[in-house]
């Protein structure tokens, strides 16, 4: 029986290979060009619901110009191709079976010109045209692993106790091997030659990504394109390489002067509609929430919720978010939630928060005990939980506690004044450096590091006299 139902596999998987026009290669590929679609398309509502789009209706316009003149040079022009810039603040672009390609507005500033946004895009293009994503979802389909695992965003162990994404995510933060990455590569910069756009861009666009790893934190609820993308050091020779290979007549167009001319004004970190951190404190203006996180915590906000940890530790957390269609009284809410999560009530009662009415509660896991409050705030209810590991809890509950109080609604005047940090623009005096830029005019949004390479440098240089740079300011 055994040998039979290795056979079996076999055959099923044999059948399963299909040899792709784009990359030349056979892989395996369970899902037929419509069900690609239908998965992509479903995948896709789904992402636009949880992470939302970017409201900014002119980077949607360029994002999409750029990548519909690409995709129709590419090995297949005619599916459902959608081109979005999500609001997540991570460095990132992704793409789902079918045609659905998404850049964060966090990699956005980083960007040097229109030229490295087609190779950023021609780039993502390849993973569809070579059925990347499509093998990855057949290959876990075949070991049973499945992509409905959810919370996988949290970047630590208890950040997605209480929720997360599902499979469209998984979909998008499938991890590309070396061979898929170098594939679309290749592909990419050729579709971005064929369309018109220098190549070189993908050098650009790579050392940039190698500069960033090194210096900037993006664990702000979606990983970074260095998750899901590798970068080994001969990579960007090899890329060098297909430049070269591809450089054409036609393909010239840069850009770099419009594209930056267009950044002032782009959200940078944290949007009012995800809502904001500063400091330890979060403030989210929409909903007029705010939280104090316990002081030294690592904060990371996330498409739907915001968790913090001691830094360096992995046995507590404490995690808020919005229930989703809360309904009936507080008790009954942390009832129906915390027995959907498996955790058990050890005592609880209706109290007061800061004026709101609320229903705290302590309870208990297989191996964790949650102090959770579930506070009505205007329309919506707010779960502020402390998660620690039980032998833990004792010396965390204080804090817990200091956490949950903090909860407290904001008058509109105060949620009016709170606004995001901006790209902005700003003419280089002598005697400025990148240090004494990013202290000014929004001190610690950015640090000199990562604000020299938004401007195509390394910190160790000096910033050219009367050029105008990026730099982030408040608005």
């Amino acid at each position: 029986m055994i040998r039979r139902y290795g056979l079996a596999v076999v055959a099923v998987v044999a059948m399963a290979c299909v040899t792709t026009p784009a990359s030349g290669r056979s892989q395996l590929n369970f899902l037929s060009v419509a069900q690609e679609i239908a998965l992509g398309r479903e995948s896709d509502q789904q992402i636009r619901a949880d992470m939302s789009v970017y409201d900014d209706a002119g980077w949607q316009a360029s994002v999409t110009r750029v990548g519909i003149v690409m995709a129709k040079q590419s090995h297949h022009p005619n599916p459902p191709w959608s081109f979005v810039v999500v609001d997540a603040s991570a460095v990132n672009a992704c793409a789902l079976p079918g045609g659905f390609i998404y850049v964060t507005r966090g990699i956005v500033p980083f960007l040097q010109s229109e030229a490295e946004l087609a190779n950023v895009l021609g780039h993502e293009i390849a993973h569809v045209t070579a059925l990347h994503g499509a093998s990855a979802y057949s290959k876990q389909q075949l070991t049973g692993l499945g992509l409905g695992v959810g919370r996988i965003l949290a970047p630590e162990k208890y950040g997605g106790v209480f929720g997360g994404l599902e499979v469209a995510m998984s979909l998008t933060l499938l991890k590309h091997g070396r061979d898929a990455d170098r594939g679309a590569d290749r592909l990419g910069v050729g579709y971005a030659s064929s369309s018109g756009w220098c190549p070189a861009g993908m050098v650009g666009l790579l050392s940039t990504l190698g500069r960033l790893s090194e210096v900037l934190e993006l664990s702000r609820g979606v990983p970074n394109f260095l998750t899901t993308h590798l970068l080994p050091e001969d990579r960007i020779a090899a890329v060098k390489d297909l430049v070269t290979a591809a450089q054409g007549p036609g393909a010239q167009t840069v850009n770099a002067a419009e594209f930056s001319g267009r950044l002032p004004g782009v959200v940078w970190g944290d949007s009012r509609e995800q809502g904001i951190v500063r400091g330890c404190e979060f403030v989210h203006p929409i909903l007029r929430i705010a939280l104090r996180f316990p002081d030294g915590w690592e904060i990371s906000n996330g498409a739907s919720q915001v968790t913090a940890q001691p830094d360096g530790e992995a046995q507590a957390a404490v995690v808020l978010r919005v229930v989703p269609n809360a309904s009936g009284g507080l008790a009954q809410v942390a009832r129906t939630q915390m027995t959907a999560a498996k955790f058990t009530e050890v005592s609880g009662g209706e109290t007061t928060i800061n004026g709101l009415c609320a229903y705290v509660g302590t309870y208990r896991g297989e191996q964790e005990v949650v102090r959770a409050a579930f506070i009505a705030a205007g329309s919506t209810t707010s779960l502020v939980a402390g998660v620690a590991a039980a032998q833990a809890f004792g010396r965390a509950q204080g804090t817990f506690a200091n956490t949950i109080e903090s909860f407290r609604t904001m008058p509109q005047a105060e949620a009016d004044q709170i606004q995001p940090f901006r790209v902005g623009q700003y003419t280089v005096w002598s005697g400025d450096t990148w240090t004494s830029t990013a202290a000014s005019p929004a001190p610690r949004a950015v640090d000199p590091a990562t604000l020299a390479i938004m401007n195509g440098a390394t910190v160790a240089s000096t910033p050219l006299v009367s050029v105008r740079i990026r730099v982030v300011i408040v608005v």
